[in-house]
């Protein structure tokens, strides 16, 4: 497997949280500016499944498209445009990216060129930039600042900023209101941190609220997946007593979770020296990326194959055969 080609942990865990309508409807309200929010008839939002990132940029961004009907479409062929489209795009990588700006840019002309094939007029596209960095975000978010224009051109020149939600600079209480999305943003913005073992058990008590998305079991498998791909403050013996503490009755034998947590346990009783603990890691995510590609009904690679991958590598496509499977799971 081309490692271009391989989701990363961050991708993957944004894309379960965000596909949920209700989720990305709550981050909506929550962080997008009230005029806006009032422009939208956010009752209709609908997930759509075109993807505008470069390939290239897989690794360092992940974008997911929503249909929306603004709140005062008029109808008729000469009326206002009838929807909007809102387009996020999460930005994982360790540092502030001087031309997301730009980058954003040539993804909503992509969005335009694709509706104009289809014969379908243009429509306002609201990007939408979540990013959960280690340091603020010091980067451009217009192109004013990123093109040096003399005023007596600036009429002439193209104008654009998106709006940035930055989990590093909102306080805790205010990320947000649902109790999903409030776990996803907390687990993101804590997901690199050590403050994380701290807060990992009340990330996980926000998925059992009354008023949370319904909870589903994959909603365990999948952050626990991705805490044990991106965090290494959590010891996987005390993540796994943190997850049997939090759903002592909502784990099943056998399902993905519970051979999770087994894994955790076994790898937290591990001694010897760090490199047989890495060697026996990698051969337990093997086995397990084996057994999910079984009850995927896809063809298994080889352990010898396996083998060649980095640890994160088989993290990341652990993950995503998860995706795989909840998305199975949903038809």
């Amino acid at each position: 497997m081309d490692d271009s080609q391989l989701p990363t942990p961050h991708n993957n865990f944004f894309h379960y949280a965000f596909s949920h309508v209700s989720a990305a409807r709550s981050l909506i309200e929550t962080h997008l500016p009230l005029s806006v929010i009032e422009a939208l008839d956010l009752s209709t939002l609908e997930l759509m499944k075109d993807s505008f990132v470069d390939g290239h940029l897989q690794e360092s961004y992940s974008d997911i498209l929503y249909r929306v009907q603004l709140a005062d479409a008029r109808s008729g062929p000469e009326s206002s445009t009838p929807e909007a489209l809102v387009y996020m795009l999460f930005e994982h990588k360790s540092a502030s990216d001087t031309y997301t700006c730009f980058q954003l840019l040539r993804y909503i002309v992509r969005i335009w060129e694709h509706r104009q094939r289809n014969g379908l007029r243009l429509c306002p596209v609201i990007p939408m930039v979540v990013y959960h960095g280690t340091r603020a975000w010091s980067a451009p978010r217009s192109l004013d600042e990123l093109i040096d224009v003399p005023p007596s051109v600036a009429p002439y020149s193209v104008r654009f900023t998106f709006p940035l939600l930055d989990l590093t600079q909102v306080p805790d209480g205010s990320l947000a209101s649902d109790p999903f999305l409030k776990s996803v943003l907390h687990l993101l913005k804590y997901s690199r941190r050590n403050e994380l073992s701290d807060w990992f058990e009340q990330i996980l008590l926000w998925l059992l609220e009354p008023s949370a998305t319904s909870f589903r079991r994959e909603h365990v498998d999948v952050f626990l997946v991705y805490v044990m791909a991106t965090s290494q403050a959590i010891p996987a013996e005390v993540l796994s007593m943190t997850v049997q503490r939090v759903f002592p009755t909502q784990i099943e034998p056998g399902s993905i979770a519970d051979q999770l947590l087994t894994r955790g346990r076994q790898e937290g009783r591990q001694e010897g020296r760090q490199e047989g603990r890495q060697e026996g890691i990698k051969a337990s995510e093997i086995s397990f990326i084996q057994m999910l590609q079984e009850s995927l009904g896809v063809p298994i690679e080889s352990t010898s194959s396996l083998q060649s991958y980095s640890l994160d590598e088989l993290r990341s496509t652990t993950l995503e055969l998860l995706s795989q499977i909840q998305r199975r799971d949903r038809l």
